[in-house]
């Protein structure tokens, strides 16, 4: 038996009035289980008196932040000595425990949450401690306070005054203000285990004189989820069974759960692949009023158990599946869990427990077979010329010579990399970012062409303010396009605005047309020559004339003349695009209506201010 703590109720004297949660609420910090991180800081706090004016306690439900303000709140008028603090039975800590302390006030924030109730706050805050030397102040649930009524707090907390401790409590502190996080110490409580929060039941049923087994303690334990309050509500039902000891299986019959005997021989048969018996087994529990939801937890509980029995990790019937096939059997189990939110009947437990037995007996995967000895890949294809060349092709090192009829000379091969779009798009983007900010709001409604030996930036007359104050500024715009494109820059105003593409140059000219040869004869068409090293793009060369095709006529590849290509989606057509236009207008008008509500909310908050 676990002896009983400092601060524990004694054996036989909670008595039978209230809840048990309330009863066996801990008294001094050393009762406390678990949170050692917090309660190290707040007995150091206490002892040399440097509690701070404002906390914040955020953690789970259940673990121990409304019990720790309150023991804040003994400590400040406690009789006993610094070290001893909270004592648990002096007149002060007795009249916080029963909730009739005068300078103890503790506020549900969900149902007090409007600037009317902070404002009786203020005023009760104002009022000198009538007993202990501090009020304390606290405010469960504070996250569920509006907006209005944290700005009616904020400057109480911003100059508090020396008598007033304040200690919020949420489950949700990324809903708190981020003016109030910084106003406060923050202290996050952890879950409970599963071992503390037996150990700390099995000391409640010594109060209570009463016993249980260990395994119906643990199993109240994994019910509550690892609050502590929520495990005291469980044993206080419990209590009320005449059983005692309380073992697993009254708990599990008073908790509405299946028998773990059952549930075990259900995954004891899946893993043995008879699936036939685990059907009938889980349709007998679940005619005798278990919820399909309710079967399959626990059945998910017992293959888990089974896989840490298998790893070692546990004790418990070990399972013949392989740990792989465990977990995938669990994942099925867990995905398929979701849909019994919305039906459950017994189609629906039963397809559960096929896909169980189908991850557990899967056929393992087949393993690629090796490569044969002796293969080799076949070697790639020459590009055959389209037409008979009238002199041997010349190497692609030597420039001089022509290249042959039909072959793709080096300029020709480097001559698309020139082109691409993608160039005079990325340089303008430089150009950009080499101008200030100021600059480049006027630059950004332009539309940059190649003509010659100068970027011409395109203005339509719907932007001639940017075209003009991007004129008086045409010696920095200058310098930046010289820097990256090593041109001059000019400005028109008048044209379209078109989209962004590169210098234009002359269309490649089809090639001669060619006596068609027989199926069987036809070379394979010529592969695309690999891409050059990135250098210096040449000159552009002159570029073969090719002859006029007649309306309808098809080309080699079988299709037929296509307008140039769209170039690439950029930011400047964005700006231009009506769709946009109609998302900038929504966004101006949120935020305006943002701002009203801004300049509201600190209307009320003067108005509080002054009232005070």
């Amino acid at each position: 038996m676990i002896p009983p703590r400092k601060g524990d109720i004694p054996r036989g004297k909670m008595g039978p009035v209230g809840a048990l949660y309330r009863r066996a609420r801990p008294a001094t910090f050393d009762a406390v289980v678990g949170q050692e991180h917090v309660k190290d800081v707040l007995k150091s706090a206490i002892q040399k008196d440097r509690l701070a004016h404002a906390y914040l306690f955020s953690g789970p439900r259940g673990v121990g932040k409304t019990t720790t303000a309150r023991l804040i709140a003994m400590s400040v008028g406690c009789a006993a000595e610094p070290e001893q603090r909270p004592c648990g039975e002096c007149e002060n800590c007795r009249m916080v425990r029963e909730d009739r302390h005068p300078d103890v006030v503790e506020i549900d924030a969900a149902s007090n949450n409007s600037v009317e109730d902070v404002r009786e706050l203020r005023e009760r805050i104002l009022l000198a401690p009538l007993v202990a030397p501090k009020k304390v102040i606290i405010l469960d649930e504070a996250h569920m306070m509006s907006k209005s009524a944290f700005n009616a707090l904020l400057k109480t907390l911003e100059e508090p005054p020396e008598h007033v401790i304040f200690i919020f409590a949420t489950t949700e502190p990324e809903r708190m203000p981020a003016t109030i996080l910084s106003r406060t110490q923050h202290f996050r409580f952890r879950r409970l285990t599963e071992e503390q929060i037996a150990g700390k039941l099995a000391a409640v049923l010594a109060g209570e004189g009463r016993t249980a087994e260990p395994e119906a303690l643990r199993l109240i334990a994994r019910m509550s989820g690892g609050a502590m309050r929520d495990a005291e509500s469980i044993l206080d039902r419990l209590l009320a069974l005449d059983v005692d000891p309380i073992t697993r299986a009254a708990a599990e019959e008073a908790l509405g759960l299946p028998p773990a005997e059952r549930v075990a021989a259900v995954a004891a048969a899946l893993d043995a692949g008879e699936v036939d018996r685990a059907v009938a087994e889980a349709q007998r529990l679940f005619s005798e009023g278990y919820s399909a939801r309710t079967l399959t937890e626990q059945l998910a509980q017992a293959l888990q158990a089974g896989l840490y029995a298998r790893l070692g990790l546990g004790e418990g019937p070990r399972l013949a599946a392989d740990p792989e096939r465990l977990i995938a059997a669990l994942t099925a189990l867990d995905e398929h869990t979701e849909k019994l939110i919305r039906r459950e009947d017994p189609f629906t437990l039963e397809l559960g427990l096929l896909r169980v037995y189908a991850a557990l007996h899967a056929a393992p995967a087949a393993p690629a077979p090796p490569p044969a000895s002796g293969t080799r890949r076949p070697p790639p294809r020459k590009a055959a010329p389209a037409a008979k060349a009238p002199e041997p092709a010349r190497p692609a090192a030597n420039p001089e010579p022509a290249p042959a009829a039909g072959e793709p000379s080096n300029d020709e091969a480097a001559a698309p990399a020139a082109d691409a779009p993608v160039d005079l798009t990325a340089a303008w983007r430089q150009v950009l970012g080499e101008v200030g900010i100021k600059v480049r709001a006027f630059l950004i409604e332009a539309t940059p062409h190649l003509e010659d030996d100068a970027l011409v930036l395109v203005y339509d007359e719907g932007h001639r303010f940017h075209h003009d104050r991007a004129r008086e500024q045409q010696a920095v715009v200058e310098e930046a396009v010289r820097a990256v494109l090593g041109r001059g820059v000019r400005f028109e105003l008048g044209k379209k605005n078109a989209r962004l593409s590169p210098e234009p140059t002359p269309s490649p000219a089809p090639p001669p047309p060619v006596e068609a040869a027989p199926a069987a004869e036809r070379e394979p068409e010529p592969k695309p020559a690999p891409d050059p090293e990135p250098v210096d793009a040449p000159p552009a060369p002159p570029t073969r004339k090719r002859p006029a095709r007649r309306p309808g006529e098809r080309g080699r590849r079988g299709r037929k003349d296509a307008e140039p290509a769209e170039p690439r989606f950029d930011r400047i057509e964005l700006l231009d695009d009506p769709r946009f236009k109609k998302l900038q207008g929504l966004f101006k008008a949120r935020l305006r209506q943002v701002w009203r509500e801004a300049a509201e909310d600190e209307d009320v908050a003067d108005e509080a201010d002054g009232e005070a």
